[in-house]
């Protein structure tokens, strides 16, 4: 699914969003939390969407205190969560590749 996040949540540099599905009984705003704080990550926003998946699975937007959101979506799929999306703000940083490409430079200096 393609959300605009940005309805959802304002940017934010230092926060990334995940999208997860869970069949309606299964779905408890304590467990996602406590699936995102088992890696050390904090929930900032959690909302739960109106729309459902073709399967029925309810749907929820949240954002997290971490840049990386790759460990809370471990976390999440071992409690039992679908994680449907990630965007994780690396994916946005413009400087991101200069700064890959200074250390890249800097790896070759190392070298000689």
């Amino acid at each position: 699914m393609d959300l605009d996040k940005d309805i959802l949540f304002p940017r934010s540099p230092d926060a990334s969003s995940l999208m997860v599905a869970c069949r309606p009984q299964d779905y408890s705003a304590s467990v996602i939390a406590r699936a995102v704080e088992d890696c050390g990550a904090h929930v900032i926003n959690l909302n739960v969407l109106a729309s459902h998946t073709s399967h029925g699975d309810v749907q929820v937007a949240l954002r997290i205190d971490r840049r990386n959101p790759v460990p809370a979506a471990r976390s999440l799929r071992r409690f039992g969560y679908e994680v449907v999306e990630i965007d994780a703000p690396e994916a946005d940083d413009p400087y991101a590749e200069q700064a890959r490409s200074r250390a890249n430079e800097l790896l070759r200096y190392l070298e000689i």
